[in-house]
């Protein structure tokens, strides 16, 4: 597993995890409660704020419907700094730039140098490119910012998805900042996106990434359904950030021979670290039920044999869906025992405001102690 590798902080030597998140979906404007009316409005796409401090800031917002009913929360906000950076491949250099110099070329060392956009500008770029009701891919990862909530000692934590990119489609293709367009590719598979839910071609693009260590595993002895708690290491100044994350894997039927991805992972123990893959849901979930229809004893269809009618069906709600599904996990990420309770420690718990040889195609190493290769 030596080729696999974690980030580690240069100064304190804390693990730090990575996340990333992948949706291609519709836009939408976020709607909000007025406490005044008591009445949903709805936000802009791009708005320019002051702080409570009175400092500028730009926030840009907006829901991303992956697939029917499935709209997801994503956004960017930028303040004003006092520095900015440019970076050389070719010199493999950051350089420091007074804030005003940002876009100026005269101020970088060399032609090597391109400046690395700043979230101030890339908030502005980018809210005058999305538009309410058109199709978008948009890339990102997690962000977990904690919280203590009114009449309680308990810190919570509150994942937001942060945009680091956006890009339109168009007749089914991307299109990239100069305009070339090309195919959409997910699951190993190209095609032309349809941008139409009801749709038979219609495909969800909606992948998540993320590094997490176990703290527990629960398997429903009904469902079969395992329930991940984790925990996240984030960036922190004295020591990495332990933030706690669930996550869930619903039970399938594994081939002759080969293990669930949900056995897996109930069998995997506290301090084991996997990198996972999913999907993020924040949906309704549908059934068809018959219309019953009220037929008049005079009606002389009312006893034809069943088998010749057509029966008409609705589509209703029967539940919800919320939170990252484990669909998968990256080969040769398990490593057993990694982590220790001092790097655990003050993990707060998550909440939702604004738990392999063989399993399947997602087979990872061979070792004795490996869950996945069983």
């Amino acid at each position: 597993m030596a080729d696999y590798k974690i980030k580690v902080n240069k100064k304190h030597l804390g693990k730090e995890f990575k996340s990333g998140f992948r949706y291609i979906g519709k836009v939408s404007s976020v709607n909000k409660k007025d406490p005044v009316t008591d009445s949903w409005e709805k936000q802009p796409i791009y708005t320019e704020t002051l702080t409570k401090t009175k400092k500028p800031r730009r926030v840009l917002q907006f829901d991303i419907e992956t697939a029917e009913s499935n709209k997801l929360r994503v956004e960017l906000a930028g303040m004003e700094q006092q520095y900015a950076y440019a970076y050389s491949r070719s010199e493999n250099k950051t350089l420091r730039l007074d804030w005003k110099d940002r876009s100026n070329k005269e101020a970088f060392t060399n032609d090597s140098y391109h400046a690395i956009e700043v979230d101030w500008d890339k908030s502005e770029r980018l809210g005058k490119l999305v538009q309410e009701d058109e199709w978008y891919e948009v890339r990102g990862q997690y962000q977990f910012d904690t919280f203590t909530p009114e009449g309680s000692d308990a810190e919570k934590v509150f994942i937001k998805r942060i945009i680091n990119s956006v890009r339109p489609i168009k007749d089914g293709l991307l299109v990239n900042d100069d305009g070339t367009t090309q195919t959409v590719k997910h699951s190993g598979v190209e095609f032309d996106y349809v941008t139409d839910f009801k749709s038979s071609e219609f495909k969800e693009v909606n992948y998540v990434t993320m590094q997490v260590g176990i703290r527990s595993t629960y398997q429903d002895d009904v469902t079969g359904d395992t329930k991940v708690n984790a925990v996240f290491l984030d960036y922190g100044k004295e020591k990495s950030e332990p933030k706690a994350v669930e996550m869930i894997v619903y039970q399938t039927e594994a081939v002759e021979g080969k293990k669930s991805l949900a056995d897996a992972f109930a069998s995997l123990n506290t301090y084991d670290f996997i990198e996972i893959t999913g999907q993020d849901n924040n949906r309704a979930t549908f059934t068809y039920v018959d219309i019953v229809e009220k037929i008049d004893e005079s009606d002389p269809f009312s006893d034809v044999d069943e088998s010749q009618k057509l029966i008409r069906k609705e589509k209703v709600t029967n539940g919800d869906k919320k939170g990252i599904e484990v669909t998968g996990y990256v080969t040769n990420s398990l490593m057993r025992e990694l982590l220790t309770e001092e790097e655990f420690k003050k993990a707060a718990s998550t909440t939702t405001e604004d738990p392999f040889s063989k399993v399947s195609s997602n087979a990872t190493s061979s070792d004795d102690q490996d869950p996945f290769a069983v």
